[in-house]
């Protein structure tokens, strides 16, 4: 039975969006029951009219139900090929893009950013290949997140040992500073980079003029039509010749499908084509060996 065919399902999802402003109704069937149902479970409540009156007697359980159902699985780097391609093939594509701007701006957004290692773990790729010539871009990174227990946690740039156990010698070294016993904090010039919002991609206007949208693993929540629909407001977000970088088991569905180029099917890379000049389109023959030339020589500048 579809979700909008169960009325006492339907109640308890109109009362959470009345509560909370989060609209969870076409999230995908089955994973969305089982959240649900974890938690009517962890009160021994036996039906949805009887959790919503839970609710309104307990109203802190609104948020550990919008936690459950926003899961939040993060690390540093996580999907260690996805970022190596990030590294090698978008990053220095974004660069060359910004050649003959007189303001070099690079903006991009990691929708569904959990408690921050995706946009930091971004930040680091960016700084790296910019070096000595970063105070010549502005880089901006929004980190956005429905969770806002998550961005709470994202914002306190505190980490235990265990936490960072993946992530590279040499980047710990750079970018964090041993604080007390293995207890480890970002570096300012590092989380300057990153701005957190509170953010529903399905209710709110998407932040536009990205040159890269990391969202992996949340659209796998997402019904084939609700997908379709957040795909297309990636690609409005996008500048032209943006990517956009999905999770593994995640693919463009519907009119994405041809809306995107496809930069790297395996590894789930595609980018917005619609170029804004013929000098762009020139560009676009060029190959992975010569942009990474015009790339060092932009950051020799």
């Amino acid at each position: 039975m579809a979700i909008a065919d169960d009325p006492a399902l339907m109640r308890l999802l109109t009362k959470v969006h009345d509560e909370k402003g989060l609209d969870f109704s076409q999230y995908k069937e089955k994973s969305l029951l089982r959240r649900i149902n974890s938690r009517l479970f962890r009160h021994n409540v036996k039906s949805y009219d009887e959790y919503v009156v839970l609710l309104q007697a307990q109203p802190d359980e609104y948020d550990k139900l919008v936690a459950a159902l926003t899961i939040n699985v993060t690390e540093f780097f996580r999907n260690p090929e996805s970022f190596e391609a990030i590294k090698g093939i978008v990053i220095p594509r974004v660069i060359f893009s910004k050649r003959s701007q007189k303001h070099r701006i690079i903006r991009a957004w990691s929708c569904g950013c959990s408690s921050g290692d995706e946009p930091y773990s971004l930040a680091m790729l960016f700084l790296e290949k910019l070096g000595k010539a970063r105070d010549n871009f502005l880089l901006t990174i929004i980190g956005s997140d429905i969770d806002k227990e998550a961005l709470v946690e994202a914002k306190e740039l505190i980490y235990s040992a265990n936490r960072l156990k993946g992530l590279d010698k040499r980047l710990l070294e750079t970018y964090f500073d041993r604080i007390e016993g293995d207890k480890f904090m970002l570096r300012s010039y590092a989380r300057a980079t990153v701005r957190f919002r509170h953010h529903d991609i399905i209710e709110d206007k998407p932040f536009f003029h990205c040159d890269i949208i990391l969202c992996r693993n949340l659209l796998i929540y997402f019904n084939k039509q609700l997908q379709e629909e957040v795909l297309l407001k990636f690609y409005e977000a996008l500048n032209p010749g943006g990517f956009l970088v999905l999770g593994m088991t995640e693919s463009l569905v519907g009119a994405a499908v041809n809306a995107f180029e496809h930069v790297n099917n395996r590894l789930r890379i595609y980018r917005r084509p619609e170029a804004p000049s013929m000098e762009y389109k020139k560009d676009e023959i060029l190959g992975q060996e010569a942009i990474d030339k015009i790339v060092d020589e932009i950051l020799k500048e």
